[in-house]
């Protein structure tokens, strides 16, 4: 490996930036982010682009003398993502009603938490009200979702449905309709059918990450 790719590699892993998440943010081939990093002896002009939008200093990775990034950004990195929390108790039951969303805290977490980098602008805490997700979520307990939504994946969800934001297991059948499922048995489930229910309904993220109060 070409000291060029090594420094690279070395400061994506730093910044929690891994192959695919490198290729889907910049619009590169994996085969091109693949041949930069195993064997590329020269800066090209796309990974120049990447450099300069990760704040990473040039003349480090060409010449492995000065900083790492930016001098106005040595201290950016961290092993840590800044997440805010919200205003919002989403049901794990009946459902709450909720009408003006806003930031309350903001909580440290470190990055090794999450398997795959995140964009802590779409990755939002709410707390949890009510036991029919028990035993796998909990009253009082934090979920973190995901408005980066890969809809259609089987998955516990924030919801807004009539009105409410619940938290519920969803799992998409082929005939378009939805299972609401609740994980507590005494919870009855419900399906959810776009072509015949008229109430509305809006898939609002993905749980990515639990935290038990």
């Amino acid at each position: 490996m070409s000291k060029i790719s090594e420094r690279f590699s070395q400061v994506m892993s730093e910044k929690g930036i891994n192959n695919a998440f490198l290729s889907k943010k910049y619009n590169i081939s994996r085969q091109l982010v693949n041949n930069f990093l195993t064997n590329q002896k020269t800066l090209t002009d796309t990974f120049a682009e990447v450099c300069d939008k990760e704040d990473i200093n040039i003349n480090w990775l060409l010449t492995g003398r000065g900083n790492k990034f930016k001098e106005n950004n040595v201290n950016l990195i961290s092993s840590n993502y800044n997440i805010d929390l919200l205003n919002v108790r989403a049901g794990a039951g009946e459902g709450i009603y909720n009408y003006v969303i806003e930031t309350v805290d903001t909580i440290s977490l470190d990055k090794s938490f999450f398997r795959t980098p995140i964009n802590t602008n779409k990755v939002k805490g709410i707390q949890v009200d009510g036991d029919s997700m028990e035993p796998t979520l909990r009253d009082g307990d934090y979920v973190l979702i995901d408005e980066n939504i890969n809809f259609g994946t089987n998955g516990i969800y924030a919801i807004q449905y009539g009105g409410q934001i619940l938290i519920k297991r969803l799992q998409f059948k082929m005939d378009g309709t939805i299972l609401i499922i609740s994980d507590n048995d005494k919870y009855d489930k419900e399906v959810f059918n776009p072509k015949e229910n008229q109430l509305p309904f809006q898939v609002l993220g993905i749980k990515v990450l639990s935290i038990q109060r």
